[in-house]
């Protein structure tokens, strides 16, 4: 059987249809908030501004800051490969996946003098070849909130390493 480049059109996009459709296991509003919140030792301040320094690091435009409220907003925009965009249309007929916009938002609420919760929330956006929107989903993969979580603690303890040379007067490199 030859397979037309239609058929293989069609299976394709078939394919992307179902596995796009695949229902992930409904999360309890507890169960996401265990993923999405960490409380972490140290200063306000320094708290806040150590999750700045890790979304910026990894590659996020910061869109807005609040030290009052504890609110960030940072974003990404991810374009697939022009090689990937070709093919895409090669095949297809038109671009269906052009690339990813994702935004955080995280919320910093100081819960004692040495003690502050993180809570952040992760959306990505999919857009296609006319820059409409495709697939919008919130993210709850424990693994990216927990990696996030950990980069900002050891900011936090770097921070403060530092603060403490500072203070007894040791020069800083």
């Amino acid at each position: 059987m030859i397979l037309t480049r239609q058929k293989i059109s069609i299976l394709f996009l078939s394919l992307i249809f179902l596995t796009s459709c695949a229902t992930l296991p409904r999360l309890s509003p507890m169960q996401i908030r265990n993923i999405t919140t960490r409380q972490i030792e140290g200063n306000y301040e320094n708290i806040f501004r150590a999750t700045l320094t890790i979304l910026q690091d990894n590659g996020y435009i910061i869109k807005n800051t609040d030290m009052n409220s504890g609110l960030i907003v940072a974003t990404i925009d991810r374009e697939v490969t022009k090689t990937s965009q070709f093919f895409q249309a090669f095949w297809t007929g038109y671009i269906y996946n052009k690339g990813t916009f994702i935004e955080i938002s995280a919320m910093v609420s100081k819960i004692s003098e040495h003690i502050s919760e993180i809570r952040m929330n992760i959306q990505e956006t999919n857009y296609g070849q006319w820059g409409g929107k495709q697939n919008i989903k919130q993210i709850y993969d424990p693994e990216i909130y927990e990696a996030l979580f950990n980069s900002i603690t050891i900011e936090v303890k770097r921070r403060e390493a530092m603060g403490n040379l500072q203070g007894k007067g040791g020069d800083v490199l």
